[in-house]
């Protein structure tokens, strides 16, 4: 086992009890919860995928997506569309549409690497756009924009079907758990090391002999495998997929979390989204002011977020101080 893989070389500095809190209060939560309020953190747990899946391309590699909409659909359709041919076969089916959805975020990024940070994200918004055209244009086979239906479960090994707020609850968990594994992983091994130089300063990384559009398609490709994965456990969970489930405002939103919670930090951006998204759900005694109370709770975070992270609770309270002291005489 290489050592960047090892317990002991992703558990150091402290991440390790990092790692202990945040999956220990989410099984608190799944255990405790009744079992109504398990399909609103089922959905807090798939923004929270898709938020680690965009922090492999954007925190690590440096660059901006607007497309986990679209790998988080891709992953649902393919499927849903698979299952309907093959019910049982769920134990190849979910890899099989993960290497296919990884494949194009790879063959994505190579020809986007040289584009900026605005270009870079536009383009990644004409993916997303051309996958939506593409649902739409096929209403036989995706159903188009009345979408289809679900009604195959996931089987799990052994002939177990996979049913139930608490057993999905488990799975997204779960695969929570090996992607941040994973990215620990990554961020601490010689291809991170390399990512993290691409991000600071690609031309000074190009000089060293990194191959940079290589390593970035790997973080596409790993981020939009994710991203897959988490839309083929939605798609089977809820029963029902359209493209409105996967538009535009998912990728917008995944990114809103992560700058929030911070590019290249690993569970600060989760527990923004868990953090944000339950006090979100708890607005709806207010109406129509809805909309007004969340866009600003959410540029009060967007705002506040950044200034706080990396700055202890007596730096903050100097920092304040200073700023209400009145100037010396």
């Amino acid at each position: 086992m290489p050592d960047s893989l090892r317990p002991a070389s992703v558990f150091s500095h402290g991440r390790g009890w990092s790692f202990l809190g945040f999956f220990s209060a989410l099984a608190m939560v799944g255990l405790l919860a009744p079992s109504y309020e398990l399909l609103a953190v089922n959905q807090h747990l798939l923004l929270c995928l898709n938020v680690l899946a965009l922090n492999f391309c954007l925190g690590l590699g440096g660059q901006v997506c607007m497309a986990q909409g679209a790998f988080c659909g891709m992953g649902a359709y393919l499927t849903v569309m698979l299952h309907q041919y093959y019910p049982g076969g769920s134990v190849w089916i979910l890899p099989a549409a993960a290497l296919c959805t990884a494949a194009v975020g790879a063959a994505v990024s190579r020809p986007l690497e040289q584009l900026h940070s605005g270009f870079l994200a536009m383009a990644t918004v004409g993916v997303h756009s051309i996958f939506i055209n593409v649902v739409l244009a096929f209403p036989r086979v995706t159903g188009g924009a009345e979408g289809m239906l679900s009604a195959v479960p996931l089987t799990l090994p052994g002939g177990i079907t996979l049913s139930g707020d608490l057993f999905y609850f488990a799975a997204f968990s779960g695969l929570l758990l090996l992607a941040s594994y994973v990215y620990a992983a990554l961020e601490t091994s010689r291809p991170g090391r390399a990512l993290l130089a691409c991000r600071e300063d690609p031309l000074a990384a190009a000089s060293c002999g990194i191959n940079r559009p290589a390593i970035r398609a790997q973080a596409f490709a790993i981020g939009a495998a994710l991203s897959c994965l988490a839309g083929s456990l939605y798609a089977h969970y809820s029963g029902f997929i359209s493209p409105r489930q996967f538009d535009l405002g998912l990728s917008l939103k995944t990114l809103l979390y992560l700058v929030i919670g911070g590019q290249g930090r690993l569970f600060s951006p989760l527990v923004a989204v868990v953090v944000l998204e339950t006090l979100l759900s708890r607005l709806e005694f207010l109406g129509d002011a809805r909309s007004l109370v969340q866009g600003l709770l959410l540029a009060g975070a967007l705002l506040i977020g950044p200034a706080l992270r990396g700055r202890s609770p007596g730096e903050l309270l100097g920092r304040l101080l200073r700023k209400s002291s009145p100037p010396l005489a």
